[in-house]
């Protein structure tokens, strides 16, 4: 419908007011500014409603319902969970447009890109944090949605389009966060992808030409980093952009599934029974939508600027294999699922089985009804689907199927070769800038611990912080756990040892910065070593029964792991104020 140009006003109010109008007419066409006064005045719309001209004359609230059943806005039926799928693909296409600014996809140069939008950019570890847990969020609302949508038998004729784009958008979800991935270029990153492409090399005929399209290249390098970035801002937000649309077109012409529907028209509550009451877009289901997103973004800012922090793990490296690499949450059940037994079958055959055979779910359910208590085995189906996925999501955990060993855990929980350890976690002003040697013996079921310099002698516990007693505690904890847990864990001696590595130095003078209020010289760099040493033992091949070494003269042979990890001072995100603790220093829970 045409719309008439607003005329021009002689003053300046009067050209503001003009230029208003024209604004609201091209957000929504058709609507002047009496309308709009009488929509914020909370007056009735004449009839005919020129509100729903709006529907007719724009494409974006073309695909939106003029008004909706009363009944199928109850919160607890929809939960809003389309709804804030749909909020989550805003915010990580705010989010990601504003990071692509300041991102190459180039392994040369990503991982630095991502430590200065951490570091340099103004509000990057925002935008950052937003972009990543909004990923994680958008992944968890649709999977929710599509359980509410099986649950409710939404997918049901006549909504089988709604059904099948919605699991269309659910891959492609999938997708879009797994393809985001790789892009930081850490260690993380690299072998999650790596994780990932090697199941599809599994699939027979086609399977190592899918990895090369994927890789680029034998390896995963410039080539995968370009593809996966191409794939994650460009074609998979326009295919998803594509689908929602035509989601929320067919969602429009068949209405969302009404919720007396699940009942019998004679229930005794009347639940059973329809409501002709609607809610019309304009103005109710619109300001409602309007105050939810201040809200939530709100929230959401309020969140990730507080209480979340997406880690960015060090520098991806192909010649180290990160303990317990694993899948994103959202694939753990296809890595659990290959811990069962044949790659091909349960990876490549029976995972996008459980993919694809949801599309043709409206066509195998031929039950017409979507009342409740008609739809027992349906429903008890959908269950067990749930708490089998939580189960296989579980077994693909490291800690499922994958036999442990205490050496490799205590090393890696506490002083890990790559990312951060529980030693790490502890703040800087808390560890001890003198050397300091925590020693637990566990013999005979029972433990002793010292605190000692390196030439043997007692340090009291008075001298040490109370975040470096408790890191000494869990430490021994540990120790003890595992002494229970690993039978050939035998009479270990575990050492925590902590000491200073380098020193501050002045940039003019050369020397070390002294601190002027301990006279101290201010430590750079902590340097933690973890030394355990245990009974070494044998398995009998045939028994199974685990035998201690002796030497030639019957003594017991000791195995000897250690390793190391290094605190730089300015690695936490902590304020260090000269080394020096602060007044009030918080004591860990542990």
């Amino acid at each position: 419908m045409a719309t008439r140009p607003a005329g021009r006003s002689q003053g300046r109010l009067q050209r503001m007011k003009g230029a208003l109008v024209e604004a609201g007419r091209a957000l929504f066409p058709s609507m002047g500014a009496a309308e709009w006064r009488s929509v914020i005045r909370g007056e009735p719309a004449p009839r005919p409603n020129p509100r729903m001209r709006v529907h007719s004359n724009s494409f974006w609230y073309h695909i939106r319902p003029r008004a909706l059943p009363l009944e199928a806005t109850a919160w607890y039926y929809t939960m809003g969970l389309g709804w804030l799928s749909f909020f989550f693909f805003v915010v990580e296409a705010v989010s990601g447009a504003i990071l692509m600014v300041y991102y190459t996809p180039s392994p040369l140069v990503a991982y630095a890109d991502m430590q200065k939008i951490i570091n340099e950019v103004p509000l990057g570890r925002l935008m950052r944090n937003i972009h990543r847990l909004g990923a994680h969020a958008m992944v968890a609302i649709v999977f929710l949605h599509m359980l509410r949508t099986y649950f409710t038998a939404s997918y049901k004729a006549p909504r089988q389009l709604v059904w099948i784009t919605g699991i269309v958008l659910l891959l492609i979800t999938l997708l879009l966060s797994f393809s985001g991935y790789l892009l930081p270029w850490d260690q993380l990153a690299y072998w999650a992808v790596t994780i990932g492409s090697s199941m599809a090399e599994a699939a027979p005929l086609f399977g190592p030409a899918v990895n090369l399209l994927l890789r680029g290249g034998i390896d995963i390098g410039a080539g995968t980093l370009l593809r996966f970035y191409l794939l994650h801002i460009f074609a998979l937000p326009m295919l998803a952009i594509i689908f929602i649309s035509v989601h929320y077109y067919a969602v429009r012409k068949q209405e969302l599934s009404p919720l007396h529907e699940l009942f019998p028209p004679d229930h005794p509550r009347g639940w059973g029974k329809p409501t002709r009451r609607k809610i019309p877009f304009l103005p109710d289901q619109l300001f409602f939508e309007i105050a939810l997103v201040v809200v939530l973004t709100f929230a959401f800012i309020v969140i990730n600027y507080f209480f979340w922090d997406a880690h960015l793990e060090s520098h991806a490296n192909p010649s180290v294999t990160p303990q317990h690499t694993k899948a994103p949450w959202y694939f753990l059940w296809l890595q659990g699922m290959l811990k069962f037994g044949n790659k091909v079958v349960f990876g490549l055959i029976l995972g996008p089985l459980v993919l694809l055979l949801p599309i043709l779910l409206p066509f195998l359910d031929r039950n017409p009804s979507r009342q409740l208590r008609q739809r027992k085995i349906a429903i008890s189906s959908g269950i067990l689907v749930v708490l089998y996925l939580g189960f296989i999501t579980y077994a693909g955990l490291p800690s499922f199927g994958i036999q442990q060993t205490a050496s490799q855990e205590l090393l890696t929980e506490f002083v890990p070769i790559e990312g951060e350890g529980i030693v790490d976690e502890t703040p800087w002003y808390a560890l001890p800038d003198m050397p300091v040697i925590y020693q637990v013996r566990v013999q005979g079921g029972a433990s002793s611990a010292t605190i000692t310099d390196q030439q043997g002698r007692p340090i009291e516990e008075a001298a040490l912080h109370p975040e470096a007693l408790a890191l000494f505690e869990e430490f021994r904890h540990a120790v003890e756990r595992w002494a229970r847990r690993d039978p050939r864990f035998i009479e270990p001696i575990a050492t925590l040892a902590i000491e200073p590595w380098t020193y501050v130095i002045d940039d003019e003078t050369h020397r070390p910065v002294v601190d002027p209020r301990t006279g101290q010289p201010l430590v750079a760099i902590k340097k933690a070593t973890v030394t355990l040493e245990f009974v070494a033992t044998e398995v009998d091949a045939d028994t199974g029964a685990i035998r201690r070494l002796t030497d030639e003269r019957g003594r017991p042979v000791y195995s000897r792991s250690q390793q190391t990890d290094f605190l730089h001072r300015d690695a936490q995100h902590r304020e260090v104020r000269d080394g020096a603790p602060p007044e009030e220093a918080p004591v860990s829970s542990r």
